[in-house]
This record gives structure tokens, sequence and C-alpha cells, in this order.
């Protein structure tokens, strides 16, 4: 009979090569390369790597950007132990009759199930921080090794085998791989080795901390506002059950948005079917390349700032608007200017803009024959009614409830906070005080107070090792035809997605030049498995 815990597989993504192609200038659907040397206006860096994050480095996270895509397993998502840790510990908080986990143990016949008294032992002992130990079961002493070249492993003190060990999620809504985080617990670096121990317990810490919009006496009292309206304390509830199961490796911001949502819907099914970005989740707000080649990240966006945006239209310039997003860090948020519970039903939009424009743009950057856009562009906006979609700024119908508002919830894997977001003031000045913004959000306190600026970027937010994403809409209709919406949507745009060679063009006009050697013109959504 097997006994105990568990061992991460490897999974080698393809290697990611971005070369930008351009999109729009207003609100700006986005996109990455790698520039080169002369194309950097300022210089960048990561930020700190010393946030919690069991067995993966802030080097490890930039590596490859295709790190989205999931393990070739068809019996679930392979689970680190900071992540099992984590799941472990919602498990118990729920009082879940089964755990969310499945440890496995590779007999003859295959991998096998361990008793659900074993998963919960390999978890008390990760909690602890032990990677290396000795346990006694079934009147055996069996040492089990996570640090170990090829997987983790189980030893029979007694008889000398030694047998291969695995955890598997086991939620059924939770398929994003974490075979990043799995792979990096093989004896990949030493230095990866020498901080196990350290993450762990900086895992633990967050863990202790819990949920984010839940530190530091955070108050209930914004939530009056959603009391009469059962579906927005079901989304919010839902949104609180993510910051509890991820509050260990993640950081959590808020964006609110209204009149965007066509533009985010577009660009996450293009990003499905060329990219594998798992739009079933949530939107896409950036999308295209080139417009991050001058400012990749927080560091350089903050830059920018100080010197051209604070005494020229601020975060309005269109500069900032095409590669930033403005959030809050907590959904019990009161300020400055915007309280997350307040803002959800009607949305937070600017209308300076052509909405209309912008679509079309896209649209054409992605190399929709130009006698094409608009007729594709007004269908488009069609279906968007039929779902209870609000397009009146696009030229359509409003939604028939009036609350045009949706919320995205954003979770960044904590060594990049600093590199994607900065403390912000309103309009978008840093907020020296909260500063580096990684401190601020992995300590205790109230996060009820306070903006920030968060470059989304897509070279990081179509990776599910590195952001997550998930959506609520104040519409009910809406909310819950968004799936199936999104599945029509793709047949609509069947004129640049529908044939390999259509795939070719618009992936090249995402990326705006020749396509890196892993890509092929496959629809991506069937490897998503």
């Amino acid at each position: 009979p097997c006994l105990l815990h568990a061992a991460c597989q490897s999974v080698q993504p393809p290697p990611w090569e971005l070369h930008a192609k351009n999109l729009y200038s207003h609100m700006g659907c986005v996109g990455s390369r790698e520039p080169s040397e002369p194309d950097r206006v300022c210089s960048t860096t990561a930020g700190a790597d010393s946030s919690p994050d069991l067995g993966v480095s802030a080097a490890d996270v930039g590596l490859d950007d295709l790190d989205w895509v999931p393990a070739a397993s068809s019996s679930g998502a392979l689970v680190t132990p900071a992540a099992a840790l984590l799941i472990e510990r919602e498990a118990m908080a729920c009082s879940k009759p089964q755990l969310p986990l499945r440890v496995q143990i590779l007999l003859d016949g295959g991998w096998k199930d361990c008793s659900d008294d074993d998963t919960r032992e390999i978890c008390r002992r990760l909690r602890k921080g032990e990677l290396q130990f000795t346990l006694h079961a079934r009147g055996q002493n069996y040492s089990v090794d996570f640090l170990a070249a090829d997987g983790a492993t189980q030893l029979n003190v007694t008889t000398g085998k030694i047998r291969m060990l695995r955890i598997l999620d086991r939620a059924e809504d939770d398929d994003i791989t974490r075979s990043k985080t799995a792979g990096s617990l093989k004896t990949g670096s030493s230095g990866t080795l020498s901080t196990l121990g350290s993450r762990s317990l900086d895992l633990a810490q967050q863990l202790e901390f819990g949920a984010q919009s839940k530190r530091g006496g955070a108050t209930r009292h914004p939530f009056k506002v959603l009391e009469g309206n059962p579906h927005a304390q079901e989304c919010f509830k839902k949104f609180e059950q993510n910051e509890a199961k991820l509050c260990g490796e993640w950081g959590v911001f808020y964006h609110s948005y209204s009149f965007a949502a066509l533009i985010y819907e577009v660009q996450a099914a293009v990003g499905s079917v060329l990219f594998r970005f798992r739009s079933q989740y949530a939107p896409l707000p950036r999308l295209l390349v080139k417009d991050f080649n001058e400012i990749p990240d927080a560091p350089c966006l903050a830059q920018r700032f100080t010197k051209d945006f604070a005494t020229n239209k601020r975060d309005h310039h269109p500069s900032f608007r095409r590669v930033a997003v403005s959030c809050m860090c907590s959904l019990s948020s009161t300020g400055p200017e915007a309280c997350t519970a307040m803002v959800f039903i009607a949305g937070y939009s600017c209308k300076d803009l052509s909405f209309r424009t912008v679509l079309e743009n896209l649209l054409e950057s992605c190399y929709v024959p130009k006698a094409k856009v608009k007729e594709l562009a007004t269908r488009i906006i069609a279906l968007s009614e039929k779902h209870g979609l609000d397009v009146s700024q696009f030229g359509g119908k409003p939604c028939s409830s009036g609350k045009a508002g949706h919320l995205l919830q954003i979770f960044v894997r904590r060594p990049l906070i600093d590199k994607l977001a900065y403390s912000a003031k309103p309009y978008g000045p840093i907020d020296e005080d909260r500063m580096p913004i990684s401190g601020w959000m992995n300590s205790n306190k109230s996060h009820q107070v306070g903006q920030a600026r968060v470059v989304a970027h897509p070279k990081y937010f179509m990776r599910a090792d590195s952001v997550r994403m998930y959506v609520a809409s104040a519409d009910p209709t809406f909310h819950a035809h968004r799936e199936e919406f999104q599945k029509e949507l793709v047949g609509l745009l069947s004129v640049i997605l529908g044939e390999p060679e259509l795939r070719q063009r618009a992936a090249t006009g995402v990326y705006g030049g020749s396509l890196p050697s892993w890509w092929s013109a496959e629809d991506q959504r069937n490897h998503m498995g």
C-alpha cells in the first residue's frame, strides 16, 4: 500500500521571444516584446525577491513567457509544497469533507492516491518548513525527500525500496498549472535550495496574516452599499474566497472599469486562440506588444511619471494609459477617491476617447482587412448587446439593468509586485509613504486606504505562474453569459482566427514581427487540456 507524500514534476515550456506590433494610443491594447537595449528609455530592475514564494526566485519567474501553458497531465495539475500548504489551510478553514489535494505514489501499476491522513501529514510537515523528514506509518519508517535530484521520493527504511511521489490539485475549478513552481523544487540551483526554508517561513507568515482585504483589522462597513443586491454580495464573497486561497504567494489588486469591457473581452478572445490565455476566468486588459517597449515595468513607469507625466495629464496621458491600469488594494477599500464596493455597480471609466475607434484599431492591428473592420466591429457590438454587455459608448445599447460596472481581481506573485506595480496617490503620483509597495502589501497593515498603478504587461498577464485574474460583472445577465459570449466572440473573429494562415497573420500583428520558433498556427485552446 502507498504511504505518504508528494513530488513535484517539472514541465519545460517552449521558449518565448516577444516581438511587438502596434496597437492604439488611447486606452491602449498593449503588448510586449523584449526590446533591444537602444529601445529602452529608462533602466529597469526586478522587484526584490524577499517575498514568500516557495521554490521560485524572481529570476525564475521572468525566464520564459509561455509558462502559463498547462502541464501535460490528464490527472490534475501538479502542486508545489507551498501551494499544498495553502490549499490545505483553505480546506481546514472551510471544513471541507474532502481534501482538495491528491497525494500520489508511483507504484508498479502507475500513480495511486494516498490516504487523506497521509495528505494532511505532508501538509503539516511543510508548514513547519520541513522538506526532508522521516515518517512512521503502518508499522514502517519512511524517509521522505523533497530535494532529491529526480523529484521527491519515499524510501522504505527497512526494505530500501524507493518510490516517486507527487501532489495533484483535486479542485475542478482551479486547473491552472503550477508546474513552474513544481519544477523549481528539483535541485536546479543551489540558490533555490538554500532559500527554501526561509521562504517556507515567509509563506507561513503570509498565511497567518490571511486575506489581504481583511488585514490590519479592516472594517466591513464599505460592504453596506451591497445590501439588497444578492448578486453583488455573491461576487464579493467569491473574491474573498480567492483571497483566502491565494494570500500566501500572491498580492491582490482590484481594477474597476465599465465601457472598456468590450476591448478587454476581444483581447481575451484573441489571446485564448493564439496564446493559450485562459479567457474563461477573466478578460485581458492589454494584448499587444509594442506599447511596452519604452515602459516595460513599474519602476520605469514611475520614473517616466516624475519626468514627463506629472505636469502633463498625469495618469491620463496616452503613454501612461497604454501600459497601466489604476487599482485599489482591498475589497473593502475606503479611498482615496474610490471605494471598491461603491464603484462596482457603475464601474469607472474615462470618456475622453472614442471607444469605437479603439475597437477598430485593435481589429486592424490583428490584421483584419481594412474593408471588413467596420462591419466586424458592428457585429461584435451586436453580439455584446445580445449577452447584456453595455456598449453604449461604442454606438450600441446600454445594458438593461443599468449596471455597467465590472471588477477585475488581479493576483500578482509576490516577487513580481515591485516589478509590476507602485503605490500611487490619486491620478498617479508616487505615494512614497507606501514604497516599496511589496513591503506594504506583504505586511499585516490595513490595505483599505491606498491606490496602486499596475503595469498590465501581457508577458506576465498571460502567464498563470505570474498573474492570475478573475472577474465579476455588476450586470447579472452578462455575468452569467460571459463564458458563452467568449465562445461566440471567437466565432465572430474567425475572419482573423478561423484558419491557420489567418491565425499566423493575427499573431504576427500581435507580435509586430517574426514569430518565435515555438509558436504554431493551431488553435491554442486545443492545448489547454
